[in-house]
This record gives C-alpha cells, sequence and structure tokens, in this order.
C-alpha cells in the first residue's frame, strides 16, 4: 500500500471563479501566489485567495486549500485517487488541482473539520 501523504493547510481562504474563454488575463492576478487558471475553448476558471478577487465578480467563497507537503515526482501514480477517495468515502465534495510539483485539494471552509479528521483517521498528517 502506498504511503499517505503530509498535507498543510493554507492560510488563505479561496474562491473558484469562471471567466469568459475570450477574457484577457486579470490584471489582478499578476501577483497573487498561489492562485491557478485554466483556459479551455469555454471557459477561463481561476482559483486565488479570495480577498484578492474584484467585488464586481461572482464567485464560490469560502474554501480551504490542503497542499500536499513536499514534491511529488512527476510520474507519481495514484496520487489524486489517495486525496479523493477517503474525503469521497465520507461525503465530503472537493476540488483538486495538481500542478507539475504539488497536488492541491480545497474543501468547503465548513467541512475542514471533518476533512482533516478523516485525513487524519486514514493515515495521513495534517499542518496547521
Amino acid at each position: 500500500m502506498p504511503s499517505m501523504f503530509t498535507l498543510k493547510l493554507l492560510p488563505e481562504r479561496f474562491g473558484i471563479l469562471k471567466l469568459p474563454a475570450a477574457h484577457p488575463f486579470p490584471d489582478w492576478l499578476a501577483d497573487v501566489s498561489p492562485c491557478f487558471v485554466a483556459r479551455t475553448e469555454d471557459e477561463f476558471s481561476v482559483i486565488c485567495p479570495e480577498n484578492v478577487i474584484p467585488p464586481e465578480l461572482q464567485y464560490s467563497g469560502g474554501w480551504r486549500c490542503l497542499r500536499v507537503h513536499g514534491d511529488l515526482a512527476f510520474d507519481e501514480v495514484g496520487v489524486a485517487a489517495r486525496l479523493s477517495r477517503p474525503l469521497a468515502d465520507a461525503g465530503l465534495s472537493i476540488f483538486v488541482v495538481s500542478t507539475h510539483d504539488r497536488d492541491y485539494v480545497l474543501v468547503a471552509e465548513k467541512d475542514l473539520p471533518k476533512a482533516t479528521a478523516v485525513y487524519v483517521s486514514t493515515g495521513f498528517t495534517v499542518i496547521k
């Protein structure tokens, strides 16, 4: 059985929003870290700290982010499954983001205590 991960809770509250596909890269994201963007032919998705989202934009707020601590091998198999399965089994909805070196799990702030408890009970370490 593969080892479980150490997860670090990031301090920010995150928002998830969708912009039109042709929207230019937002100036307000230029110096924001962490943030995640994805553009497809029909949408431009942004995940970033809530405090930088302009008030006129609609977004889903109140997300907390757990980052896999340490770099992952680019070809490591089963990372998303190991991160999502315990929370799915507990009936919790998540949003997963993968980058080259790390994976991130976003959970609704109201679900954070339960998500943390589930992770700890299944062998993960959570750093707050």
